[in-house]
């Protein structure tokens, strides 16, 4: 609303101006009007049976919210840099992204969130910093460059030789949202295998 407010006072002031003044103070207008298109939400899941990010790459503007909704197991959204994998950002800047660590248990009814506000169009690299997740192929892009850079840092992810975690949580929120509204179903719990019977045929031999 205002923003509307904003472009109606702003051509009421150029209507003001002699007629040969139009033509700059359109341009002044054009110059000054913001971004129309609202923000977006851009749901992402965390974990789940095979320890990945979904998607794994996304495009977001200025404005828009990351929501990262952390399925099963125990995963970190943690930020890092194209060439450094597994090892968090946040040693070289405490206001790079991390999650801390954020389970989902078989039964719990809600989903642990993390709200990332995006406030930059460049890359970000971001991994999670449980056990082998990180070499094993967990990591996402923000805002890739090129068809590549996803391939290229999970290639330089894979061959970290250790997992960095992060510190506290920063770049963004913990939350939690209803498990009816994630865009996930929970695995189902792990079955224990019956005891292993033997054959009805088998009899048992007798020592004499």
């Amino acid at each position: 609303m205002r923003q509307s407010v904003g472009v109606v006072s702003l051509a009421v002031f150029v209507s003001a101006f002699p007629q040969q003044r139009a033509a700059p103070a359109k341009r002044l207008e054009q110059a000054l009007t913001v971004r129309a298109d609202p923000p977006k939400l851009i749901p992402v899941v965390v974990g789940g049976p095979q320890d990945l990010f979904v998607p794994n790459q996304i495009k977001a503007n200025v404005g828009d919210v990351v929501q990262f909704q952390f399925s099963n197991g125990n995963h970190t959204v943690t930020q890092s840099t194209e060439k450094a994998g597994c090892q968090p950002l946040q040693a070289a800047n405490p206001q790079a992204v991390h999650s801390g660590h954020i389970p989902f248990i078989a039964g719990q009814k809600d989903v642990g969130t993390f709200i990332m506000p995006v406030t930059s169009t460049d890359a970000m690299f971001l991994y999670c910093a449980t056990g082998p997740h990180c070499q094993t192929g967990q990591v996402m892009v923000v805002n890739p460059t090129s068809d590549t850079q996803l391939a290229n840092y999970v290639k330089v992810s894979m061959a970290a030789k250790k997992n960095v975690d992060g510190a506290g949580f920063s770049g963004g929120i913990p939350a939690r949202m209803p498990l009816a509204a994630a865009l996930f179903t929970p695995a189902p719990p792990e079955q224990k295998s019956p005891p292993a019977t033997p054959p009805s045929n088998q009899k048992a031999s007798k020592l004499g």
